[in-house]
Parts: C-alpha cells; sequence; structure tokens
C-alpha cells in the first residue's frame, strides 16, 4: 500500500458555521498560493491543500505517484483537519463530514478521482476549467526532456543568483517569463536565511501528465462518476474565455454526453473575459458562483 504524505495547507477564517465545508485543489505548477483571495471571502470553512511535491508537501516515493495515492494523502488529510473531521452522533467515532470539493485545471482531474473514489462524502464537485481529454506528453508544455533530472528537482534551492534561478527553470523547459512572475509573487519565495524555496515542483507536471493525462484517466473516472446511482451530487463545470480556456469544446460535450443520466444534477457555467485561472481573473463572479454553490449543498 502506498504511504500516504502529510500534506501543508491553508485555512480560512469562517463566519458561518452552519455551512458545509469545502476543500480546494490548485493545478499544475501552483500550490494553495493560488487560493489566497478566494479563502478570504469563501462564508464556509475552507482549506486550501498542497498536492504531493507542491507547495510545502513533500514528493514522497515518486514510484508511488499516482491517481490513487493522491487521493489517499487527501482522505489522511480529512480525518485529522477539525473543519473536516467530527464525531459521529451514535458511535462517537471520528468520521468525515461531506464537504464541496472544488479543483482548479489539474486540480480538477483530482477532485474527480476523490469524488469517483468517495462519492458518499462529496456534497458538490466543481470543476475549475479542466476537460476530461487525455492529452499526449506533446502537449506538456513544459519540459525538460530529461526524466531522472526533473523527478530529482529539489525544491530547495538554496543561496542562488536570481538569474541562476531562471536558468534552472529554464533547463526545466519553463519560459523567463513565467520563473520572474514566480519570484515576484512568490510562488518561489525567499526565506529569512536568505536561500530560495520553489512551490513549484516540474517533478509534478511530469508525473501527472503520465499518470493522469497521457492515460484513459479523464474520461474512465468521468464515466464513473455517471455510473454510480446511490451517491448523486450536484456537479459544476466552469470553463474560462474561449480565447483563454484551456478545455476542449469536444471534450465539454462529450462530458454532456456522458453525464446525460446525470444532467439535471450537472451545471455548467462560462465566464466571458476569465483567464484560465477563473478564480483570480474574474474573481468576483466566481465568489458569488461558490458561495451559492455551498449554501445550496448545506441545504
Amino acid at each position: 500500500m502506498p504511504t500516504p504524505v502529510k500534506l501543508s495547507y491553508k485555512e480560512n477564517e469562517y463566519s458561518d458555521t452552519k455551512l458545509r465545508p469545502t476543500l480546494l485543489l490548485h493545478g499544475l505548477d501552483s500550490s494553495s498560493q493560488t487560493w489566497r483571495n478566494t479563502l478570504a471571502s469563501l462564508d464556509s470553512r475552507a482549506v486550501a491543500l498542497d498536492l504531493r511535491s507542491c507547495g510545502h508537501s513533500p514528493l514522497g516515493n515518486f514510484e508511488e505517484f499516482s491517481p490513487d495515492t493522491i487521493v489517499a494523502d487527501i482522505h489522511e488529510f480529512l480525518c485529522t483537519h477539525p473543519y473536516f473531521s467530527c464525531n459521529n452522533e451514535s458511535t462517537d467515532e471520528k468520521v468525515i463530514e461531506p464537504f464541496v470539493i472544488v479543483g482548479h485545471s489539474m486540480g480538477g482531474r483530482v477532485a474527480m478521482s476523490f469524488a469517483e473514489a468517495y462519492p458518499h462524502l462529496i456534497k458538490a464537485l466543481v470543476i475549475e476549467d479542466m476537460d476530461i481529454r487525455t492529452r499526449p506528453m506533446t502537449m506538456n508544455a513544459f519540459q525538460s526532456g530529461n526524466r531522472d533530472q526533473t523527478i530529482q528537482f529539489d525544491k530547495d534551492l538554496g543561496e542562488m543568483e536570481v538569474d541562476d534561478i531562471v536558468t534552472l527553470f529554464e533547463k526545466e523547459g519553463y519560459p523567463r517569463n513565467s520563473v520572474e512572475k514566480w519570484l515576484k509573487e512568490g510562488r518561489i519565495e525567499k526565506k529569512d536565511d536568505g536561500s530560495f524555496y520553489s512551490q513549484v515542483n516540474p517533478a509534478f507536471r511530469l508525473l501527472c501528465y503520465e499518470q493522469f493525462f497521457i492515460t484513459n484517466h479523464g474520461e474512465d473516472c468521468w464515466k464513473n462518476l455517471a455510473k454510480q446511482t446511490e451517491f448523486k451530487f450536484p456537479i459544476h463545470v466552469m470553463v474560462a474565455d474561449s480565447t483563454m480556456t484551456v478545455c476542449d469544446e469536444e471534450s465539454i460535450w462529450e462530458m454532456k454526453k456522458i453525464m446525460k443520466e446525470y444532467e439535471r444534477f450537472m451545471a455548467m457555467h462560462r465566464y466571458k473575459g476569465a483567464t484560465h485561472s477563473i478564480h483570480n481573473s474574474k474573481s468576483k463572479e466566481f465568489l458569488a458562483d461558490m458561495n451559492a454553490i455551498i449554501r445550496a449543498a448545506s441545504l
């Protein structure tokens, strides 16, 4: 059995204890940091995770990296965090309170995977700008071509000049402007001792492509969600502006087709002018929709 890793996270100060808790999952080359404004504006209890190898969470054994392992990490976290863990009134045992799960981009694939594995724990599934199509490795825009080098990437960068950090990431296939942006916003952070730490891990991007994208995992997971009948929950698919979304319209159509019997539970949201990161580029509209989804899930 794979060993779950202890996940780093950020949590909010909530205003309404009666609302269902919310779990936020980030995408590739990202971390819980992307949700900082969302966390501050949600009415419910909410936690943003650093997925395995991202942010301040460890990679663990890279050979164990898989959809099932990432789901196990999340389940282990939920069992111990007070926003999600509660006492069963009849047995007094710790149980996980059903919650709203939100996944941006790659996090959407992870959210689907968790909902497939634990449908009884889901009150609403929100997928932000992600479809279910297979993506060949050639679509991985940032890659070094050296798998061993990428897998062994050390997020503890030590004391380095900024230009050397940029060069290091360029060797992993990342463009200079992305790295400079991460340095500015703190995704690559300078610690008090003068050393640098990267919340971005190229290994995560590579392993996600190998385990989630080049396989049929997305479509298979979606079909399994459509088949399960015991637990039905709302599914919200949020799509960015047509000029900036990573979603393929044929894949979105396929998602609707697969969920035909589930149609009354599924809602499609489109955000004109939104970039791939809807929650940051159209935050007002996103938050209004999210708070409405959470309130509906809490009835």
